[in-house]
């Protein structure tokens, strides 16, 4: 692991990858990189340092989903320095429909799901969004999002993904987005932009290079 010293106190600076940048977290002195590398076009926008992009993304952004989700994934490793910057944005400032539910909104429906999730989720695990994933699935076929993992869910099959364990991102021209490239683990375009789902995937990746600051780069298949 590389370790820098902040010129002005000495200490051990914290590696920003989002920002491509470096952080003393006792004085708050910030640097820069001292090369930044242009992303080939295809990245269309997207970290280098964070994905790896394996498919022609310039495809995906013809699409208003499609680049709606990437310009949003952007926007917010661009804009905010930690995940639940990200998550507070996302809650305060974007829309989302009926099927979602967030703190202080249809909390009633992550209450209902709670029982079944009991041996998954941590006591100390903070449920961030829940969203059903189809009109005649309330209940049913649901998805989750915590501040350590993805639970996705189809009647009593479920299935888990931890941020850390985020190896890839599966990304379609409608703004659909699978983990690990299982179909089952997928956000399917939650509020017909793409900002809301760009939000999402944008909080946790974060998360998981919080975790883990030397993991390596979460490929766009």
């Amino acid at each position: 692991m590389e370790i820098k010293k902040c010129i002005q106190c000495g200490g051990n600076l914290e590696r920003q990858p989002m920002k491509k940048a470096w952080l003393c977290p006792y004085c708050g002195a910030r640097y820069e990189d001292e090369e930044k590398r242009t992303a080939p076009k295809e990245y269309c926008g997207l970290n280098e340092e964070v994905f790896m992009a394996e498919k022609d993304l310039s495809k995906i952004m013809k699409d208003h989903s499609g680049a709606g989700v990437i310009n949003s994934i952007v926007y917010c490793m661009r804009t905010f320095e930690k995940a639940c910057q990200v998550e507070e944005y996302m809650l305060r400032k974007l829309t989302f429909s009926d099927d979602i539910s967030v703190k202080g909104v249809r909390e009633d429906q992550i209450e209902k799901a709670m029982p079944l999730l009991e041996k998954i989720i941590e006591p100390d695990e903070r449920v961030i969004v829940y969203g059903n994933k189809g009109i005649l699935s309330k209940g049913k076929e649901y998805f989750l999002v915590t501040d350590r993992q993805s639970v996705f869910v189809k009647k009593k099959n479920i299935k888990t993904v931890l941020h850390t364990d985020i190896d890839s991102l599966t990304l379609e021209g409608c703004g659909n987005c699978y983990l690990n490239g299982d179909y089952e683990k997928g956000f399917i375009n939650l509020d017909g932009k793409g900002t809301f789902q760009g939000a999402i995937l944008a909080m946790i990746c974060m998360f998981s290079f919080e975790a883990q600051p030397d993991r390596g780069r979460i490929r766009i298949i």
